[in-house]
């Protein structure tokens, strides 16, 4: 693995930290602390994000990715399958946040895979 890839891996985790972290605390930046399953999913999904993108700086692998767009398509949905679709703060940064994520993950994927200069085996297993 070379450094630009080292430097975008960094990139991607980052980012993703980021998203979890503003996911976390969405509740009280955008004023619907008062919605209790909002809250908790907002909790328990930014802080799994963060937890991902925490282990992937460690040591990448392909599956982190995969539980990445799992995560972000249950952000995404969240809003309707837990019942706060109504407060408007919350469904749309949950879309927001979710969308990103899922695009991130997307293109780790694409880019894990169909990567020209590394072998096909190896781009399966480990970054």
């Amino acid at each position: 693995m070379n450094i630009a890839n080292n430097r975008s891996d960094m990139a991607i985790n980052s980012a993703n930290m980021v998203l979890g972290i503003i996911l976390f605390i969405s509740p009280w930046l955008f004023g619907f602390s008062s919605e209790p399953w909002a809250v908790l999913n907002a909790r328990l999904a930014g802080g799994f994000v963060v937890l991902l993108a925490l282990l992937a700086t460690v040591r990448a692998y392909d599956w982190e990715e995969w539980l990445n767009v799992i995560a972000g398509l249950w952000i995404i949905g969240a809003p309707w399958l837990l019942w706060f679709d109504g407060v408007l703060a919350a469904r749309w940064v949950h879309v927001a946040v979710g969308f990103c994520i899922v695009g991130i993950a997307a293109f780790e994927l694409y880019r894990l895979y169909h990567a020209p200069d590394r072998p096909a085996a190896e781009g399966r297993r480990t970054r």
